[in-house]
């Protein structure tokens, strides 16, 4: 999306109905101390929200869908398909995160948001926060980089929305799920720890190094991302070689995509490396959004536990599909049957709500 700035013959108009809205909106009437220590007057519930960034846009979503004024990027058609209308076919507004997704601030003001939403995965920008500020649009900043970070940021989101109760209810799954996580892998010895690849690209030849946030849920469920090189690149993928994945080894191997998942089972060269010749490529699930990273989103949470269940079914002897059917039901208001959770966790995810 390009950015434009807003033009005398437009500059105007725009305003006129951006303070209108605000205007006829709720009053500012709760104050809120962000993540960034600023105390922030904030409506009781903000029917409009607008986020900078795909992770926070989601978590909003999982708080009330309907929230949404627009998303920072398209949907897929499979995504929308579980989407409530009222979040369906939203515009695309564009947000801080890179990749050309820059907003657009005639959209925004036509969207009118009484409340934004800025992540620790949107690039700080005092630019828009003077924007948003001086039409009398809250800006709060709220800390949401990691997985561990969610238990915090959706209790202060279902505040900030004035749904305490929503808020507490997927806070709790949060907390109770990374200290399940966290007891068990601490049980495991270290010479005990799966070594683990993570195949991107289409040839599986692109992966994420120790710390990166994609290999976040990997390291977090106990494996042991055997790629110790720091991520070289803002949006990962660094190129590695046959002979370096062979060298390393890796007891599993998590493939990005069916696409090359299938690829690598079935390479001759592939073939040599244990977890290929144990039977131990595992397939992301990417439905509704990927549960692991690309947008990383509350769906990480699911992720670790069918994450850890992977690697370790012993210490982690989790029932995938009633877990898949407890957590659609709590963060997606959908009941789904034993099928539509075990489609969802095959490799291909071919499941529809």
């Amino acid at each position: 999306m390009r950015f434009r700035f807003l033009t005398r013959s437009t500059l105007l108009p725009a305003l006129v109905l951006a303070l209108a809205c605000c205007a006829f909106g709720q009053a500012l009437a709760a104050t809120f101390t962000d993540a960034s220590g600023a105390t922030v007057a904030v409506p009781d519930a903000p029917r409009r929200v607008y986020a900078l960034s795909p992770p926070d846009a989601l978590l909003v979503f999982a708080i009330d869908p309907c929230r949404l004024v627009g998303w920072n990027m398209p949907q897929t058609p499979v995504a929308k398909q579980w989407y409530p209308p009222c979040a369906r076919d939203l515009p695309v507004l564009g947000g801080f995160f890179g990749q050309g997704m820059t907003p657009n601030k005639e959209a925004l003001l036509k969207a009118a948001p009484d409340l934004v939403i800025s992540g620790t995965m949107a690039k700080s920008n005092k630019e828009f926060d003077s924007f948003f500020t001086s039409l009398g649009i809250p800006v709060v900043h709220i800390e949401s980089g990691t997985v561990a970070d969610y238990p915090k940021a959706l209790r202060q989101l279902g505040t900030l929305l004035g749904d305490k109760e929503r808020g507490e209810k997927l806070a709790a799954y949060a907390g109770e799920t990374l200290e399940a996580i966290r007891k068990g892998v601490a049980s495991i010895p270290e010479a005990k720890r799966v070594r683990v690849y993570y195949a991107e690209g289409e040839d599986g030849l692109a992966t994420d190094g120790q710390g990166s946030f994609h290999t976040q849920v990997l390291e977090m469920a106990g494996g042991v991302n055997v790629h110790k090189t720091p991520q070289t690149q803002r949006y990962g993928m660094d190129k590695v070689t046959m002979e370096t994945v062979i060298g390393y080894a890796p007891q599993v191997i998590l493939a990005q995509t069916p696409k090359v998942r299938a690829a690598i089972l079935a390479s001759p060269t592939w073939k040599v490396v244990p977890a290929v010749r144990d039977g131990r490529v595992l397939g992301l699930p990417d439905t509704p959004v990927n549960w692991f990273d690309r947008p990383p989103s509350f769906m990480r949470l699911l992720a670790l536990k069918w994450m850890a269940h992977a690697l370790y079914p012993d210490v982690f002897p989790y029932d995938m599909a009633r877990e898949t059917q407890a957590f659609f039901k709590l963060f997606w208001n959908k009941d789904l049957d034993e099928a539509q959770a075990r489609a969802l966790l095959s490799p291909a995810g071919a499941a529809k709500p």
